[in-house]
């Protein structure tokens, strides 16, 4: 997959995204990125890994904090030297274009 390409497809979503390597896998951080729970409007800063992590995930979204009665098994990671949560959510696709990585993983807030 071409980073670039993908980064630039998710910069046109979110302007304020950046392009990040941690362990020479790109990852994007998606400052005060908008998006809903239930009826909720929310902001936070999410981070979107779309390649394997060392996890063993074949993709992960992280999230500046919990998001209390959403997803399953949260659990604390250091990426980009910053503290970020990630339920346990499998089945994303590393094949798939960023964008529609970014919204298969939003489906756990479903």
């Amino acid at each position: 997959m071409d980073t670039n390409k993908e980064f630039l497809a998710l910069k046109s979503i979110h302007e304020s995204a950046a392009l990040f390597t941690e362990g020479g896998n790109p990852v994007v951080l998606l400052p005060d990125f908008p998006f809903k729970v239930d009826d909720k409007d929310m902001c936070m800063d999410l981070l979107l890994h779309p390649s394997l992590h060392a996890t063993g995930y074949v993709t992960r979204l992280f999230f500046k904090e919990q998001i209390a009665g959403k997803g399953q098994n949260w659990t604390q990671h250091m990426v980009i030297g910053r503290a970020w949560w990630a339920p346990s959510w499998q089945g994303v696709s590393a094949e798939q274009t960023w964008p529609a990585m970014l919204c298969a993983h939003l489906r756990v807030l479903i």
